[in-house]
């Protein structure tokens, strides 16, 4: 419990505002093997030394990611700044699960790129999930509104057999 009001601490003094006061916090399971989407909100620094981010990701939950190797080199080129938008996934490498990070630019810029938008949408509807729209309020909420909007603008194209 300590560890959860240190980190909500952080977050106050440091990052981005959270999108919504009523998203849960949680530590990330090295194992996401399906990935994780979502906008980092600030960088800390345990009682320990250990490094770590919190990530408000796009399934509506915050998580603490322990900075790994990889993610302290790119922090140290100035990379993985509060507010940019980043993809998480599980990847082995020689056997052994690695976590690999992907910037997809500022977390304000992906809620204008089509692109990426369609392709959401179109993974999200084959696995159901498509985000309910005014849920959330915040960056999230404008992030499953505009999911919501490339999904209905897929549907309308499927109809009318345009965009393809």
């Amino acid at each position: 419990m300590q560890k959860i009001a240190d980190r909500q601490k952080t977050l106050a003094v440091g990052g981005v505002l959270r999108s919504d006061e009523r998203l849960p916090i949680q530590s990330l399971d090295s194992r996401c093997a399906d990935g994780i989407e979502g906008r980092i909100l600030v960088h800390g620094e345990e009682e320990n030394g250990r490094s770590y981010m919190m990530l408000e990701s796009t399934d509506a939950k915050i998580y603490v990611i322990n900075h790994t190797r990889r993610m302290q080199q790119l922090r140290n080129a100035g990379r993985l700044r509060a507010n940019t938008f980043v993809r998480l996934q599980t990847v082995l490498t020689a056997g052994r699960p690695l976590l690999a990070v992907e910037e997809l630019g500022s977390a304000e810029s992906i809620l204008k790129n089509r692109r990426y938008l369609r392709r959401t949408a179109r993974r999200l509807v084959r696995k159901g999930t498509l985000p309910v729209e005014g849920e959330w309020n915040g960056w999230l909420g404008s992030y499953h509104q505009a999911v919501v909007r490339a999904a209905n603008e897929l549907g309308v194209e499927r109809e009318t057999g345009l965009g393809r």
